[in-house]
């Protein structure tokens, strides 16, 4: 039985509604859906809330639902990812930025230097662009708003 069964009878053998657990658990009716339904999965913490509040098992739960442990997984993956991200954009901004002020004159790069920051900034982007692809196949597809922006600023 997967996590959604699970908590779907459990909730009916206490004679709940989805909205009195939504209520306890502050959260919406529709993310209590959700989960009976197999189409997300509450955090690690909210799962170990719904164990004691049904007495269900954290240790079957997982054992009987691997697309469950996937998700856990691949939001740990999603959420490593995240500062990795930051870092790279950051890196390639600022790298931009200062290629930016050489060509327009405001500051002067000696030759090698320019050349220097135009190849990070070149490795920074492939770099971003490697991790996007990771991502994409890692997190089940999940993006950011701004990964969306830039992916399509890259690709035009």
């Amino acid at each position: 039985m997967n996590f959604g069964q699970k908590l779907q009878t459990a909730r009916m053998n206490m004679n709940l509604t989805q909205q009195k657990i939504a209520d306890d658990f502050f959260i919406t009716r529709q993310t209590v859906s959700s989960w009976e339904n197999g189409n997300s999965y509450p955090d690690i913490m909210t799962l170990l809330k719904l164990s004691d509040y049904f007495g269900f098992s954290i240790d079957e739960i997982l054992r009987e639902d691997k697309k469950m442990r996937l998700f856990l997984d691949k939001k740990d993956v999603k959420h490593d990812l995240k500062p990795v991200y930051r870092s790279v954009l950051l890196i390639s901004v600022i790298l931009l930025a200062i290629e930016l002020l050489d060509v327009f004159g405001v500051i002067k790069l000696v030759g090698w230097l320019g050349w220097t920051i135009w190849v990070v900034f070149v490795l920074s982007i492939r770099t971003f662009e490697m991790l996007s692809k990771f991502d994409v196949s890692n997190t089940m597809g999940f993006k950011y708003t701004w990964q969306k922006k830039l992916k399509a600023l890259l690709h035009m």
